[in-house]
């Protein structure tokens, strides 16, 4: 497996997700995605918004503007990993990311629909475990 110090776009193998992405297993399928990102050190690149793109010229030692190569590496990075995030969804939460323009963008979606959702979820099977506990324990 690459390091993050090899991964370039000219290695561009990310395994497979085994789970794809539907509305109601994000837990499930953001504990695949987390741990091969970090591996590949490109999570920052989904959660941060780590950015070249702003700085596509840059000024040469000669004072001239000149493309900014960084800028087309993190411009080719993002999109093999934002059409890594696409391969691993089914079709609702595929649906939800069609427009997004980056991996950061696709990310911030699937947190927002999904994520938040999973939280209310949680906190509403703690509160049924505890009612059943109390019930429990009061007979």
């Amino acid at each position: 497996m690459p390091s993050a110090l090899e991964f370039s776009p000219s290695n561009t193998h990310l395994p497979n997700i085994s789970i794809k992405l539907t509305s109601n297993n994000y837990l499930l399928w953001k504990a695949q995605v987390i741990p091969i990102l970090r591996g590949h050190g490109l999570l920052g690149n989904v959660t941060n918004d780590i950015s070249c793109l702003e700085l596509t010229t840059i000024i040469g030692a000669d004072g001239t503007l000149q493309s900014n190569p960084a800028a087309a590496t993190w411009l080719c990075t993002d999109q093999l990993i934002l059409g890594w995030i696409n391969s691993s969804l089914s079709g609702s939460p595929f649906s939800q990311v069609i427009n997004s323009e980056s991996c950061h963008d696709a990310w911030i979606v699937l947190e927002t629909l999904y994520g938040s959702h999973t939280r209310d979820l949680i906190q509403q099977m703690k509160g049924k475990l505890k009612t059943l506990n109390k019930g429990f324990y009061s007979s």
